[in-house]
């Protein structure tokens, strides 16, 4: 229920931002000067749209809007049916994907009732600039998230620190578990041992 709430609000967040931006025609609104603004698609005339992926890219073919359309369709049932079987222990993996989730049903909505995105965030990063939405940014936040979990986060990541020891510790539980009752570890038959040999003698 907790991660219906987030990609509800993920996606709500996106549709009142980009609706604001476009009804007041929002330009020029440095936050930082050059290199982050908020600047509607287009040349400081009537707002335009983004018919194509990141950067415009196949934005003047006829095909693009219903390929984007079925591919993010495809993806966002691949998505839920990952975030449904994911084990409910790894809540950061699982939270990723809903990030990944709500941005790309955020511009899904752009694309099927608009035929384009809307885009009045402005980024330059000194090699290249671009216009994005908070879609854009939920979708990026979210691949960060899910790198991370699969590298450092999950309890089965590929660099997740003290994993070695909690390694060990399941292989020490699991010898344990095998023994018969009453016998602990091999180590504690040979102390009794020695204990029961010094009352002897």
């Amino acid at each position: 229920m907790s991660y219906a709430i987030l990609f509800f609000v993920l996606v709500l967040l996106d549709q009142i931002t980009k609706a604001l931006a476009y009804a007041l025609e929002v330009q020029g609104i440095a936050i930082i000067p050059g290199y982050l603004e908020i600047d509607m698609l287009g040349d400081k005339g009537a707002p335009e749209l983004n018919t194509g992926m990141s950067f415009g890219i196949a934005g003047d073919e006829p095909w693009a809007i219903p390929v984007f359309i079925a591919v993010t369709c495809v993806a966002l049932v691949i998505f839920l049916i990952a975030v449904v079987k994911l084990p409910a222990k790894k809540r950061f993996l699982r939270v990723s994907i809903v990030f990944i989730m709500a941005g790309a049903a955020g511009n899904l909505i752009d694309r099927a009732v608009l035929e384009g995105v809307r885009d009045f965030i402005y980024m330059n990063l000194g090699f290249t600039s671009f216009w994005n939405n908070v879609a854009d940014l939920v979708i990026t936040a979210g691949a960060v998230m899910f790198i991370l979990a699969l590298l450092f986060v999950d309890d089965d990541a590929l660099f997740r620190f003290g994993k070695k020891k909690k390694e060990e510790e399941k292989s020490l539980e699991e010898a344990a578990a095998s023994l018969p009752e009453g016998q602990d570890a091999v180590g504690s038959d040979v102390g009794e041992g020695a204990e029961t040999a010094n009352k002897r003698e």
